[in-house]
């Protein structure tokens, strides 16, 4: 298995729009946002994530768990705190921690405004 180092700048690019990519954001930590106890915005952030996360696997099949660690605010911006591991093939295997921040506007719950992808080893 690959591990690519640090903050993946590909993946800012592609999630973060230039208005919003600034310097690492160190949001305060809180629970995270629910509805029917499920946590918003979480299964928007699979969908994106799991394509781009597969594309550094050699194998078919890939498949993610992703953990909530904590919710995240910083001024007018709510997140995430996640880690991902892979599960399969029996696997439980620590992928990344992710930091993902979207804007509290109507419209652009779960769009990406801020990520930080961490790929180093633990």
């Amino acid at each position: 298995m690959r591990v690519i180092n640090k903050i993946i700048l590909p993946a800012l690019l592609a999630l973060a729009s230039a208005s919003a990519f600034a310097a690492p954001i160190d949001g305060v930590a809180g629970e995270p946002f629910k509805i029917n106890n499920e946590v918003i915005c979480l299964k928007e952030i699979q969908q994106q994530m799991t394509p781009y996360l597969k594309s550094f696997e050699e194998e078919k099949g890939v498949k993610y768990k992703f953990i909530v660690k904590t919710g995240l605010s910083y001024n007018d911006m709510a997140g995430l705190r996640l880690e991902v591991k892979r599960v399969d093939a029996g696997l439980n295997d620590h992928i990344a921690d992710m930091d993902y921040y979207w804007i509290q506007e109507r419209g652009s719950m779960c769009q990406p405004a801020y990520l930080i992808l961490d790929r180093t080893e633990k």
